[in-house]
Protein backbone atom coordinates (compact mmCIF):
# COMPACT_ATOMS: atom_id res chain seq x y z
CA UNK A 1 0.00 0.00 0.00
CA UNK A 2 1.32 3.41 -0.73
CA UNK A 3 2.44 5.32 2.30
CA UNK A 4 0.42 8.29 3.21
CA UNK A 5 2.01 11.56 2.33
CA UNK A 6 3.74 13.35 5.10
CA UNK A 7 2.01 16.65 4.09
CA UNK A 8 -1.60 16.87 4.96
CA UNK A 9 -3.86 18.25 2.27
CA UNK A 10 -4.80 21.79 3.21
CA UNK A 11 -8.49 22.46 3.30
CA UNK A 12 -9.59 25.66 1.58
CA UNK A 13 -9.54 28.48 4.20
CA UNK A 14 -11.73 31.56 4.48
CA UNK A 15 -11.79 33.88 1.45
CA UNK A 16 -9.27 36.52 2.57
CA UNK A 17 -8.99 38.28 -0.85
CA UNK A 18 -12.63 39.41 -0.98
CA UNK A 19 -12.30 40.84 2.52
CA UNK A 20 -9.17 42.72 1.48
CA UNK A 21 -10.87 43.96 -1.66
CA UNK A 22 -13.85 45.15 0.37
CA UNK A 23 -11.59 47.13 2.70
CA UNK A 24 -9.82 48.75 -0.20
CA UNK A 25 -13.15 49.61 -1.77
CA UNK A 26 -14.31 51.33 1.42
CA UNK A 27 -11.06 53.30 1.60
CA UNK A 28 -11.42 54.26 -2.02
CA UNK A 29 -15.01 55.40 -1.51
CA UNK A 30 -14.02 57.40 1.57
CA UNK A 31 -11.20 59.04 -0.39
CA UNK A 32 -13.58 59.88 -3.23
CA UNK A 33 -16.05 61.48 -0.83
CA UNK A 34 -13.26 63.41 0.89
CA UNK A 35 -11.90 64.82 -2.37
CA UNK A 36 -15.35 65.72 -3.68
CA UNK A 37 -16.07 67.41 -0.38
CA UNK A 38 -12.93 69.52 -0.76
CA UNK A 39 -13.98 70.52 -4.27
CA UNK A 40 -17.46 71.42 -3.00
CA UNK A 41 -15.92 73.57 -0.25
CA UNK A 42 -13.13 75.33 -2.12
CA UNK A 43 -14.68 75.45 -5.60
CA UNK A 44 -11.18 75.71 -7.03
CA UNK A 45 -8.71 72.95 -7.94
CA UNK A 46 -5.54 74.89 -6.97
CA UNK A 47 -7.03 75.60 -3.55
CA UNK A 48 -7.83 71.90 -3.10
CA UNK A 49 -4.27 70.99 -4.07
CA UNK A 50 -2.95 73.55 -1.57
CA UNK A 51 -5.19 72.14 1.16
CA UNK A 52 -3.84 68.63 0.46
CA UNK A 53 -0.25 69.85 0.27
CA UNK A 54 0.29 68.41 -3.22
CA UNK A 55 0.84 69.87 -6.65
CA UNK A 56 -2.05 70.40 -9.02
CA UNK A 57 -0.65 67.76 -11.36
CA UNK A 58 -0.50 65.21 -8.52
CA UNK A 59 -4.09 66.04 -7.61
CA UNK A 60 -5.22 65.57 -11.21
CA UNK A 61 -3.40 62.25 -11.41
CA UNK A 62 -5.20 61.02 -8.29
CA UNK A 63 -8.55 62.20 -9.65
CA UNK A 64 -7.89 60.33 -12.88
CA UNK A 65 -6.93 57.21 -10.92
CA UNK A 66 -10.22 57.43 -9.01
CA UNK A 67 -12.12 58.27 -12.23
CA UNK A 68 -13.68 61.35 -10.67
CA UNK A 69 -11.80 64.18 -12.31
CA UNK A 70 -14.72 65.30 -14.48
CA UNK A 71 -17.14 65.08 -11.56
CA UNK A 72 -14.81 67.02 -9.25
CA UNK A 73 -14.36 69.87 -11.74
CA UNK A 74 -18.10 69.92 -12.44
CA UNK A 75 -18.69 70.37 -8.70
CA UNK A 76 -16.12 73.18 -8.59
CA UNK A 77 -17.94 75.00 -11.40
CA UNK A 78 -21.44 74.31 -10.08
CA UNK A 79 -23.75 76.19 -7.73
CA UNK A 80 -24.87 75.30 -4.21
CA UNK A 81 -28.09 73.88 -5.60
CA UNK A 82 -26.06 71.41 -7.70
CA UNK A 83 -24.02 70.05 -4.81
CA UNK A 84 -24.59 66.37 -3.95
CA UNK A 85 -26.75 65.70 -0.94
CA UNK A 86 -24.82 64.95 2.25
CA UNK A 87 -24.89 61.31 3.30
CA UNK A 88 -24.48 60.10 6.86
CA UNK A 89 -21.22 58.22 7.47
CA UNK A 90 -21.69 54.64 8.55
CA UNK A 91 -20.23 53.87 11.97
CA UNK A 92 -21.00 52.71 15.44
CA UNK A 93 -23.69 54.58 17.25
CA UNK A 94 -23.84 55.11 20.95
CA UNK A 95 -25.81 56.81 23.63
CA UNK A 96 -26.21 60.52 23.24
CA UNK A 97 -23.46 62.53 24.84
CA UNK A 98 -24.63 64.96 27.46
CA UNK A 99 -22.60 68.12 27.30
CA UNK A 100 -22.46 70.79 29.91
CA UNK A 101 -24.40 73.81 28.84
CA UNK A 102 -22.30 76.85 28.40
CA UNK A 103 -23.31 80.00 30.12
CA UNK A 104 -24.89 82.50 27.77
CA UNK A 105 -22.46 85.25 26.87
CA UNK A 106 -23.18 88.56 28.53
CA UNK A 107 -25.09 91.01 26.38
CA UNK A 108 -22.83 93.42 24.52
CA UNK A 109 -22.32 96.71 26.23
CA UNK A 110 -24.36 99.50 24.77
CA UNK A 111 -22.36 101.71 22.45
CA UNK A 112 -21.64 105.07 24.01
CA UNK A 113 -23.78 107.86 22.63
CA UNK A 114 -21.88 110.01 20.14
CA UNK A 115 -20.57 113.14 21.70
CA UNK A 116 -22.31 116.31 20.65
CA UNK A 117 -20.15 118.39 18.29
CA UNK A 118 -18.40 121.28 19.95
CA UNK A 119 -19.19 124.86 19.05
CA UNK A 120 -15.82 125.17 17.33
CA UNK A 121 -16.37 122.05 15.20
CA UNK A 122 -19.87 123.17 14.23
CA UNK A 123 -18.70 126.66 13.20
CA UNK A 124 -15.76 125.22 11.23
CA UNK A 125 -18.09 122.91 9.33
CA UNK A 126 -20.49 125.78 8.58
CA UNK A 127 -17.64 128.02 7.46
CA UNK A 128 -16.42 125.29 5.11
CA UNK A 129 -19.93 124.84 3.70
CA UNK A 130 -21.06 128.42 3.01
CA UNK A 131 -17.77 130.31 3.16
CA UNK A 132 -17.13 133.58 4.98
CA UNK A 133 -20.38 135.16 3.73
CA UNK A 134 -21.86 136.95 6.70
CA UNK A 135 -25.42 137.00 5.39
CA UNK A 136 -25.51 133.23 4.90
CA UNK A 137 -23.78 132.60 8.23
CA UNK A 138 -26.31 134.83 9.98
CA UNK A 139 -29.21 132.98 8.37
CA UNK A 140 -27.89 129.59 9.45
CA UNK A 141 -26.94 130.65 12.99
CA UNK A 142 -29.88 132.93 13.67
CA UNK A 143 -27.66 135.83 14.65
CA UNK A 144 -25.92 138.68 12.89
CA UNK A 145 -23.78 141.75 13.31
CA UNK A 146 -21.62 141.94 16.39
CA UNK A 147 -23.25 138.85 17.92
CA UNK A 148 -22.16 136.79 14.91
CA UNK A 149 -18.54 137.92 15.22
CA UNK A 150 -18.63 137.40 18.98
CA UNK A 151 -19.70 133.80 18.47
CA UNK A 152 -16.73 133.10 16.21
CA UNK A 153 -14.46 134.94 18.64
CA UNK A 154 -15.64 132.82 21.57
CA UNK A 155 -14.92 129.64 19.58
CA UNK A 156 -11.38 130.83 18.76
CA UNK A 157 -12.18 131.27 15.06
CA UNK A 158 -12.09 135.06 14.74
CA UNK A 159 -8.73 135.06 12.93
CA UNK A 160 -9.75 132.30 10.51
CA UNK A 161 -13.00 134.11 9.65
CA UNK A 162 -11.11 137.38 9.08
CA UNK A 163 -8.47 135.81 6.80
CA UNK A 164 -11.02 133.94 4.73
CA UNK A 165 -13.23 137.02 4.45
CA UNK A 166 -10.32 139.13 3.20
CA UNK A 167 -9.34 136.52 0.61
CA UNK A 168 -12.91 136.19 -0.65
CA UNK A 169 -13.46 139.95 -1.04
CA UNK A 170 -10.13 140.35 -2.85
CA UNK A 171 -10.97 137.53 -5.27
CA UNK A 172 -14.44 138.90 -6.01
CA UNK A 173 -13.08 142.44 -6.42
CA UNK A 174 -10.66 141.26 -9.10
CA UNK A 175 -13.26 138.99 -10.70
CA UNK A 176 -15.77 141.84 -11.11
CA UNK A 177 -13.10 144.46 -11.96
CA UNK A 178 -13.76 146.70 -8.98
CA UNK A 179 -17.56 146.68 -9.31
CA UNK A 180 -18.76 147.25 -5.76
CA UNK A 181 -22.33 146.49 -6.78
CA UNK A 182 -21.50 143.07 -8.26
CA UNK A 183 -19.28 142.06 -5.34
CA UNK A 184 -22.00 142.99 -2.85
CA UNK A 185 -24.60 141.05 -4.85
CA UNK A 186 -22.43 137.91 -4.83
CA UNK A 187 -21.99 138.25 -1.07
CA UNK A 188 -25.76 138.76 -0.74
CA UNK A 189 -25.27 142.06 1.05
CA UNK A 190 -25.48 145.77 0.27
CA UNK A 191 -22.79 148.10 -1.01
CA UNK A 192 -22.87 149.94 2.32
CA UNK A 193 -22.30 146.71 4.27
CA UNK A 194 -19.49 145.74 1.90
CA UNK A 195 -17.75 149.06 2.56
CA UNK A 196 -18.11 148.52 6.32
CA UNK A 197 -16.53 145.05 6.06
CA UNK A 198 -13.70 146.46 3.93
CA UNK A 199 -12.99 149.06 6.62
CA UNK A 200 -13.19 146.44 9.38
CA UNK A 201 -10.80 144.10 7.56
CA UNK A 202 -8.36 146.83 6.53
CA UNK A 203 -8.98 146.39 2.80
CA UNK A 204 -9.98 149.93 1.78
CA UNK A 205 -6.59 151.07 0.49
CA UNK A 206 -5.95 147.79 -1.33
CA UNK A 207 -9.33 147.81 -3.06
CA UNK A 208 -9.05 151.48 -4.02
CA UNK A 209 -5.57 150.84 -5.43
CA UNK A 210 -7.04 148.15 -7.67
CA UNK A 211 -9.78 150.53 -8.84
CA UNK A 212 -7.16 153.21 -9.60
CA UNK A 213 -5.27 150.69 -11.70
CA UNK A 214 -8.45 149.87 -13.63
CA UNK A 215 -9.16 153.60 -14.19
CA UNK A 216 -5.69 154.15 -15.61
CA UNK A 217 -6.08 151.11 -17.80
CA UNK A 218 -9.40 152.45 -19.19
CA UNK A 219 -7.93 155.88 -19.88
CA UNK A 220 -4.89 154.39 -21.66
CA UNK A 221 -6.99 152.58 -24.27
CA UNK A 222 -5.94 153.56 -27.77
CA UNK A 223 -8.01 155.69 -30.06
CA UNK A 224 -10.17 154.95 -31.91
CA UNK A 225 -11.21 151.30 -31.75
CA UNK A 226 -10.18 150.28 -28.19
CA UNK A 227 -11.38 153.54 -26.67
CA UNK A 228 -14.76 153.41 -28.39
CA UNK A 229 -15.37 149.68 -27.79
CA UNK A 230 -15.08 150.03 -24.03
CA UNK A 231 -17.57 152.93 -24.13
CA UNK A 232 -19.99 150.73 -26.09
CA UNK A 233 -19.59 147.45 -24.17
CA UNK A 234 -18.32 148.24 -20.65
CA UNK A 235 -20.45 151.17 -19.63
CA UNK A 236 -21.46 149.82 -16.20
CA UNK A 237 -17.85 149.13 -15.26
CA UNK A 238 -16.69 152.55 -16.45
CA UNK A 239 -19.55 154.21 -14.59
CA UNK A 240 -18.55 152.53 -11.31
CA UNK A 241 -14.94 153.55 -11.91
CA UNK A 242 -16.10 157.16 -12.40
CA UNK A 243 -14.62 157.63 -15.89
CA UNK A 244 -17.62 156.99 -18.14
CA UNK A 245 -18.77 160.62 -18.34
CA UNK A 246 -15.39 161.91 -19.41
CA UNK A 247 -14.90 159.15 -22.01
CA UNK A 248 -18.39 159.75 -23.39
CA UNK A 249 -17.60 163.44 -23.95
CA UNK A 250 -14.30 162.66 -25.65
CA UNK A 251 -15.80 160.06 -27.99
CA UNK A 252 -18.75 162.29 -28.80
CA UNK A 253 -16.49 165.18 -29.89
CA UNK A 254 -13.97 163.17 -31.89
CA UNK A 255 -16.46 160.83 -33.53
CA UNK A 256 -18.83 163.74 -34.21
CA UNK A 257 -16.14 165.54 -36.21
CA UNK A 258 -15.54 162.43 -38.35
CA UNK A 259 -19.26 161.89 -38.92
CA UNK A 260 -19.74 165.52 -40.01
CA UNK A 261 -17.08 165.05 -42.68
CA UNK A 262 -18.84 161.94 -44.02
CA UNK A 263 -22.45 163.10 -43.85
CA UNK A 264 -24.19 162.92 -47.20
CA UNK A 265 -21.66 160.58 -48.78
CA UNK A 266 -22.63 157.22 -50.20
CA UNK A 267 -22.53 154.48 -47.55
CA UNK A 268 -21.57 157.00 -44.90
CA UNK A 269 -22.07 154.37 -42.16
CA UNK A 270 -19.54 152.04 -43.80
CA UNK A 271 -17.04 154.87 -44.18
CA UNK A 272 -17.66 155.89 -40.56
CA UNK A 273 -16.93 152.33 -39.39
CA UNK A 274 -13.76 152.20 -41.49
CA UNK A 275 -12.45 155.52 -40.19
CA UNK A 276 -12.98 154.43 -36.59
CA UNK A 277 -11.74 150.85 -37.18
CA UNK A 278 -15.08 149.44 -35.97
CA UNK A 279 -17.38 146.72 -37.19
CA UNK A 280 -20.47 147.97 -38.96
CA UNK A 281 -22.58 146.85 -36.00
CA UNK A 282 -20.48 148.85 -33.52
CA UNK A 283 -20.57 151.87 -35.84
CA UNK A 284 -24.37 151.75 -35.82
CA UNK A 285 -24.40 151.43 -32.00
CA UNK A 286 -22.14 154.48 -31.72
CA UNK A 287 -24.36 156.51 -34.06
CA UNK A 288 -27.36 155.62 -31.93
CA UNK A 289 -25.52 156.41 -28.68
CA UNK A 290 -24.35 159.83 -29.94
CA UNK A 291 -27.59 160.53 -31.85
CA UNK A 292 -25.73 160.91 -35.13
CA UNK A 293 -27.95 160.89 -38.21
Amino acid sequence: MPKPSSHKAQAPGPASAPVHDGKRGAQRAARVQYLLGLFAYHRDAPLVARALGVSLQALNDELDALAIRRKAYRIARGTDAQMPRAVAIAGPSGPPVRRRQRAAPPPPAAAPAPAAPTEEAMLRALLAEVGPRRTLLAERLGTSGGALLARFRAAGLERELALRERDLIRALWWKHRGSERKVAAELRTTSESLREIAVERGLVRELEAERDRLRREALRRRWPRERIEQVLHRRDELRELGVLEGLDREVAVRAGVIWSSLRGKRDSTGLFAKKLQLTRGDALRLQKLLHLS
